[in-house]
């Protein structure tokens, strides 16, 4: 898709500032691949050769968190993460908001990991290709026949990697926890899979301006489906620990920003 077709068509009722912001954070990856993520490209491009695909992988999930370090630079944008972030190797489904288009960028820096997408990030042909180099998964929901294999393709990748999934399903474009679709969740209790929380707050920021604010990443904890007697139990619990979890994250941040304002009035 053009990319200038899509701001109009998807951000169009935003501030030119965010508009702005969003196609310099995507327009960015091309200076990008031929300075600092250079080696990254390189060595991805080199095991995509050889055929060694787990080391092309983390090549770019190497570069892919020199770009979100790029667009933190780039906005001037203080950048917290509060408490370790341990991130599962492998196995595990990483659940994490979904706020706006630059999501993208952070959730590379902070999680690194690959991303279990729906279909529609194919129209979108640079990030698909992108989140494909790092070894992501498109989950195909079209017809029953395509869900089974994508299970499958799952069940086989999480012997190696763990996956980063936006339950909420689309951008909210808010700072509140949005209600959970069915799919991601359902899968993870059928397949006994376990989900890691990990929430940000303060992303809602580059909606209003270009600079000049904070945001934040905490990891909320682990999550095993086998104690849940059924997916809904599952769903239901997630989202009230992630709506608790991200008011208390939206309190601790609006702190520091005071803070901030304090020690530098």
């Amino acid at each position: 898709m053009n990319p200038l077709k899509f701001m109009e068509s998807r951000l169009g009722h935003f501030p030119k500032s965010y508009r702005r912001i969003v196609l310099k954070t995507y327009l960015i990856t091309l200076p990008l691949v031929f300075s600092w993520a250079f080696p990254s490209l390189i060595a991805g491009l080199f095991f995509a050769l050889i055929r060694n695909l787990d080391r092309k992988n983390l090549a770019f999930l190497k570069g892919s968190a020199t770009w979100g370090g790029a667009v933190q630079w780039m906005t001037g944008t203080k950048f917290l993460k509060l408490g370790e972030i341990h991130i599962p190797t492998k196995g595990h489904m990483i659940f994490i908001n979904h706020v706006n288009e630059l999501d993208f960028p952070y959730d590379c820096l902070v999680v690194n990991k690959p991303y279990l997408a729906n279909q529609v990030i194919k129209k979108t042909l640079i990030a698909y290709w992108w989140m494909k180099a790092m070894g992501s998964q498109v989950f195909e929901s079209s017809k029953a026949a395509t869900i089974a294999v994508s299970v499958r393709n799952l069940l086989k990748g999480l012997n190696k990697t763990s996956f980063i999934v936006y339950p909420e399903g689309h951008n909210t474009y808010s700072e509140e926890i949005r209600p959970m679709q069915k799919g991601m969740i359902k899968l993870a209790y059928e397949n006994k899979i376990p989900v890691v929380i990990v929430l940000k707050s303060g992303l809602t920021g580059y909606q209003i301006a270009e600079s000049g604010f904070t945001i934040a990443y905490k990891q909320i904890g682990t999550y095993d489906p086998t104690q849940f007697s059924t997916w809904e139990e599952f769903r239901d619990f997630l989202f009230e620990t992630m709506t608790k979890e991200k008011k208390a994250l939206d309190v601790l941040i609006s702190s520091e920003i005071k803070k901030d304002m304090v020690l530098t009035s």
